[in-house]
């Protein structure tokens, strides 16, 4: 009886916890939604069937989206007037769209319409700027897709983290 009393103190000391002092707290982590902006240029002829690919490397998740923007002019104050995409327009009695698709190795942006596009002013065809952005799919319905700078804010990204792809495809 004695051992066992003795085997009883022992295993209890042995399956004690132990405490001490609280550690220094770390540093603040990520929340995880990692966003990206590609600035791109596009023309659009005949010849490539009025589409432009471009590729993402590396592949997005699939669960996050993205989401479109044309560059429409200039504001009374010189800032970029940035459109959401699909955009439509009206010419000669016609339509033609802007839209575009995307996977998660690329996305493609098309110009369509009821109106002839070889037709249309070379500056509605040639040299368009748009700018794609991949956002987490956890802020799809918790920010104003149509608003770049909304969403811009929404993932964290300055105009410096913008990556531009103009000189790729003059």
């Amino acid at each position: 009886m004695r051992k066992l009393a003795w085997m009883l103190i022992c295993s209890s000391l042995f399956f004690q916890a132990c405490e001490g002092p609280v550690g220094p707290q770390g540093p603040p982590g990520e929340d995880g939604l990692i966003g990206e902006v590609h600035e791109v240029k596009a023309s659009f002829t005949a010849a490539n069937q009025y589409a432009a690919d471009f590729d993402l490397n590396p592949a997005i998740p699939a669960s996050d989206k993205i989401i479109g923007f044309i560059l429409e002019g200039e504001d009374n104050f010189g800032n970029d007037n940035w459109e959401p995409l699909p955009q439509t327009f009206f010419y000669s009695g016609g339509t033609f769209v802007y839209t575009f698709n995307f996977s998660r190795t690329g996305f493609t942006i098309f110009l369509d319409g009821t109106t002839s596009l070889a037709n249309l002013p070379a500056n509605k065809r040639t040299d368009r700027i748009f700018r794609f952005v991949i956002i987490p799919a956890a802020l799809v319905n918790k920010v104003n897709t149509n608003d770049m700078n909304a969403v811009l804010q929404a993932i964290k990204v300055d105009k410096a983290q913008i990556q531009s792809h103009l000189e790729q495809l003059n």
